[in-house]
C-alpha cells in the first residue's frame, strides 16, 4: 500500500493533469452540443475505418470459400434455366432438369500438341467419364478420365478433342477440332457448303449428345473457307472460353438414357 502512495504522490502532478483533462472532456462534449457532435462524427470515423479495414482483411482470407459459394449457386441457376428450357420446348422431357457440379482447375496446359487438364473432383462427387466441362464463359472440354478424388479433362485445345456444335440459330452443325498453335482459337469442320455462316456469327454446342446442353457458347467465327472438295466448310472460331486462364468450372452431370446408350451398342456390333 505503501508503495501505491509513493506513486501516487510521485506523479501527483501528472496524475492532476490527467483528472483535470478528463473532467475538461466531460464538460466540453457533455455540455456543448456542436462540440460533442463533433467528438461523435470523429469517433464514428475511426471506428468505421478499423472495421472496414477489419471487414476487408477477413474477406480477403474467405475469397476461395465466398468463389466456391458462388460458383455453386450459378451451378444450380444453370440447372433450372436448362430445365426451364427444356420444360419449354418440349413437355415430356422436363423431368429432373440437368445435374452440374463445380469443380476447380488445379493443373492445366495449353502449350502442348496434346492438352490436358485436371480437376479437384472425382467419381465420388459423381463425375464419370464423357461429361462435358464448361466455364461462364463457353464450352472447355471432356471429362476422359476419373478417379475417386480427381478427374482429367480432354480440352477443347486437344487434338483428338471433337464436340458437336452449330451456328447460333440455325440447325447446321459441325464439329469443333484443334490443329494446333494457337491455343484461343479452333476450328469448325465438316460444316455444310451451304450453312449460312459469316464471320462474327457466334457459335454453340448442338445438344445432340448429352454431352453438353444445348446452347452453351463455344466461340465466334473469325474467318470462313470452302474446302477442296466443295462439300463442306472450314470455320476458324476464336474461343469463348479462355483455356489459359481458368479457375472454377461447371460439369454437366447428365449423360445418355441407358436405352439410346443400349441402341448404339447394337449398331457398333
Amino acid at each position: 500500500m505503501r508503495s501505491l502512495f509513493d506513486f501516487i504522490i510521485k506523479h501527483s502532478y501528472v496524475i492532476l493533469f490527467l483528472v483535470l483533462e478528463t473532467v475538461s472532456l466531460v464538460l466540453l462534449f457533455g455540455f456543448n452540443s456542436l462540440q460533442k457532435e463533433a467528438f461523435m462524427t470523429s469517433a464514428n470515423s475511426v471506428s468505421g475505418f478499423i472495421l472496414e479495414t477489419r471487414t476487408n482483411i477477413s474477406g480477403f482470407f474467405s475469397l476461395g470459400k465466398e468463389n466456391s459459394k458462388l460458383a455453386a449457386e450459378n451451378a444450380r441457376l444453370q440447372a433450372e434455366l436448362f430445365m426451364l428450357r427444356d420444360s419449354i420446348a418440349d413437355s415430356s422431357i422436363a423431368k429432373s432438369g440437368n445435374d452440374i457440379i463445380t469443380a476447380r482447375v488445379i493443373d492445366n496446359s495449353i502449350r502442348k500438341d496434346d492438352n490436358y487438364i485436371t480437376l479437384n473432383r472425382g467419381s465420388k462427387d459423381g463425375i464419370a467419364q464423357g461429361m462435358g466441362v464448361y466455364d461462364s464463359n463457353g464450352a472447355v472440354g471432356v471429362i476422359m478420365l476419373a478417379g475417386k478424388h480427381y478427374s482429367i479433362v480432354l480440352p477443347v485445345i486437344n487434338g483428338k478433342s471433337s464436340i458437336s456444335c452449330k451456328i447460333k440459330g440455325d440447325n447446321s452443325f459441325g464439329f469443333l477440332e484443334w490443329s494446333g498453335g494457337d491455343a484461343s482459337k479452333a476450328e469448325l469442320r465438316d460444316l455444310p457448303y451451304y450453312a449460312t455462316v459469316n464471320v462474327g456469327d457466334t457459335i454453340v454446342t448442338s445438344g445432340y449428345s448429352k454431352i453438353f446442353p444445348e446452347g452453351i457458347n463455344v466461340g465466334v467465327v473469325s474467318d470462313v473457307q470452302q474446302i477442296t472438295s466443295g462439300y463442306t466448310l472450314k470455320v476458324s472460331v476464336r474461343l469463348a472460353a479462355d483455356l489459359s486462364n481458368l479457375g472454377w468450372v461447371y460439369i454437366n452431370t447428365t449423360q445418355a438414357d441407358d436405352e439410346l446408350k443400349q441402341l448404339w451398342k447394337e449398331i457398333e456390333k
